[in-house]
């Protein structure tokens, strides 16, 4: 039986096709790496800190910049997780490279448990507890832990106790100062994302149950239920926004980020200290918030696709955006080489485009011939 395409071209367009369609989805990967501000945290000096891929930026009191910390100084490869100060200014953060594979981010994705274990695969990962100045650091915890995924961490610095949320296994976690295990950790949440102590309570954001939980914090009861907040109002159901995330105690008001369904484009939601809920916090529609800190008289939100830290009064009413000298100098660097892996993206594309045709090209040829 003749053929009207040759097996060596078929199997040619097969590869080329692949390593197109592999360019195509390395490029955009890239470039989605590089993303805008995401955590905000304060020091107990008072000075305020922007987390961007790799690097804190520090500022003062009333936001004005300080300086830039790289972390790679720190051996942070990759920056996952969350971070957080202790009374006297070290900062709790991870080390390392990103051990998830494809097949790891293919399981988050389908809303798999983590079944890996805490102990680092490699000595050099994990988590540590680092000076901002000199790049000390030393290894938390006698036994090694290190959570390589998504996971919230809160300090609180009346103790120096710390809090975790270890996201993808579901389990709430406490340690002391060096890291020793102060509780058994504790289940029954799905996605546990921020948390904080707040009037001798846990407060964390439990995502797929879509609340935020009331805990007990002290060591012999650690994790016993109190309360659950409902935080997703008809307002977010509306605007599917139901996957509360982050949140922030602002005056005597509860802010809380519910995000949609990709954990992308939220909605900032304002309730009353009793969590009743008020109003709806006026973003951009193309917004994409991360987190919510309290500044003085006013409030900043991070904005991951949009490459700013908003601002906004206290009552809700937007401000100027937060302008960061050294914010900016990242920005800028982050935007150029978003556009060249785009580019090498793009390449991909026309790449695949320029065979389809190519491939049309040939069948129109061949039935032309057929024809005479």
């Amino acid at each position: 039986m003749n053929s009207d395409v040759h097996p060596a071209i078929a199997a040619l367009v097969l590869i080329m096709t692949g390593v197109a369609v592999g360019v195509w989805m390395w490029g955009s990967a890239a470039a989605g790496r590089l993303g805008g501000p995401a955590e905000l945290n304060s020091g107990p000096d008072g000075h305020r800190y922007i987390q961007i891929q790799n690097y804190l930026v520090e500022h003062d009191e009333e936001g004005a910049y300080l300086r830039t910390h790289n972390l790679e100084a720190m051996d942070v490869e990759l920056f996952l997780g969350g971070y957080a100060f202790f009374s006297n200014g070290d900062i709790l953060l991870r080390r390392g490279p990103d051990p998830r594979s494809f097949f790891d981010n293919l399981r988050a994705y389908g809303r798999e448990t983590n079944r890996k274990s805490i102990v680092p695969e490699d000595p050099r990962s994990g988590l540590f507890r680092c000076n901002l100045d000199s790049f000390a650091c030393e290894r938390f915890g006698p036994e090694w832990i290190d959570f390589k995924a998504a996971y919230g961490v809160f300090i609180d610095r009346q103790t120096d106790e710390v809090y975790v949320s270890d996201t993808t296994r579901h389990l709430l976690r406490k340690y002391s100062s060096t890291g020793v295990e102060l509780a058994p950790p504790v289940g029954g949440f799905e996605f546990p994302n921020q948390l904080m102590v707040h009037d001798g309570q846990l407060l964390v954001a439990d995502t797929n149950h879509h609340v935020v939980r009331v805990l007990e914090p002290q060591s012999p009861t650690f994790g016993d239920d109190i309360d659950r907040k409902d935080v997703v109002p008809a307002a977010a159901k509306s605007a599917q926004q139901t996957w509360p995330n982050h949140f922030a105690r602002v005056g005597e008001a509860w802010w809380v980020n519910n995000m949609q369904t990709g954990m992308n484009h939220g909605g900032i939601y304002v309730f009353d200290s009793d969590w009743q809920y008020e109003r709806r916090v006026e973003l951009p529609r193309n917004a994409d918030p991360i987190s919510i800190l309290t500044v003085g008289n006013t409030v900043w939100v991070s904005d991951w696709n949009n490459d700013v830290v908003r601002r906004f009064s206290t009552a809700g009413e937007p401000l100027a955006s937060l302008e960061s000298a050294g914010l900016e100098s990242i920005l800028s660097a982050s935007r150029q080489e978003r556009h060249q892996y785009r580019l090498i993206s793009y390449s991909g594309v026309a790449l695949v485009v320029a065979l389809l045709l190519g491939l049309l090209v040939r069948a129109f040829a061949l039935s032309m011939n057929r024809s005479e």
